[in-house]
């Protein structure tokens, strides 16, 4: 946040220390949403997982029914990689990495907020809402979400709005800096 101004002359925060703000709460939900469902269960799944918590959805991946409710990418990325060490696929070689990668550009791109670097922030920002929007492509395509048990959950969406919302305080943020060196 280097040259630019942090309070408004009158002691409050400053439209550059708000959009700072913004930009990091933005990163950290991107973060954050890695491990909000990816995949809901439907009602009748629930009912059952209630009845039978301790039965195995996904034993390789030390997946119980109760866990099974709601999955999030996390979980999706460990039931494949365990799917894969079994040898029952190769699906796992590419979307471990792809699921993990959401992760990793979301967490440069809080860095890069929290150091006040709106174009880096924005440019990761950007890229874990792509890889988020391929991945439920990959999902929707193979029939994986939704399906006979699980529907979408809320992470997709939220991808979508902290994706959008990063942007925004960043274009802000480079807005405002802009202003601040031509009032100098």
């Amino acid at each position: 946040m280097e040259n630019v101004r942090t309070t408004d002359g009158g002691g409050g925060v400053s439209q550059a220390l708000a959009a700072w703000i913004v930009m990091v709460v933005a990163a950290a939900v991107l973060l954050a949403v890695f491990f909000l469902p990816w995949g809901s269960a439907g009602e009748d799944f629930r009912q059952a997982a209630a009845q039978m918590p301790d039965v195995w959805f996904a034993e390789e991946a030390g997946i119980t029914a109760a866990d099974a409710v709601d999955l999030s990418l996390l979980e999706y990325a460990r039931a494949y990689l365990a799917i894969g060490q079994m040898g029952s696929g190769n699906a796992f070689v590419i979307l471990v990495p792809i699921i993990g990668s959401v992760a990793v550009l979301a967490a440069f791109a809080l860095l890069l907020a929290a150091l006040g670097k709106p174009i880096g922030s924005a440019v990761f920002g950007v890229l874990t809402l792509a890889v988020s929007r391929l991945i439920v492509w990959d999902f929707t395509d193979r029939g994986v979400l939704p399906n006979a048990t699980h529907e979408w959950g809320m992470a997709p969406v939220v991808y979508i709005v902290a994706g959008v919302v990063i942007v925004a305080a960043a274009v802000w943020m480079v807005v405002l800096k802009r202003q601040d060196k031509k009032s100098v």
